[in-house]
């Protein structure tokens, strides 16, 4: 079970990676939306493993705006101005 959950975020990262999206809605879609969602608008279960949200994010194309830490951020994407806010595995969509 272990092993299928950490495959499961890392090809969640490896397509914000390779999909690079500029939307909100397209990163809320590859976590897993509303289905996956605790308090936000969607989740982002794999926070405790070495490769992270933010890390891909980054890599995407999106600033990253440190609040706290890596646990509490916003990123925007630079083209578009869409923005989320993610804290301690919840990210929200701030372009509602």
């Amino acid at each position: 079970m272990t092993t299928r959950f950490w495959t499961a975020i890392a090809d969640q990262l490896a397509t914000i990676r390779t999909n690079r999206p500029t939307t909100v809605a397209e990163i809320i879609e590859t976590l897993g939306g509303s289905a996956a969602a605790s308090a936000g608008d969607a989740f982002f279960a794999g926070s405790g493993g070495d490769d992270q949200l933010w890390d891909a994010l980054e890599e995407a194309g999106w600033r990253i705006h440190p609040i706290e830490g890596a646990y509490y951020y916003t990123a925007t994407h630079p083209a578009t101005g869409q923005s989320l806010t993610y804290i301690e595995g919840d990210v929200y969509d701030n372009t509602k």
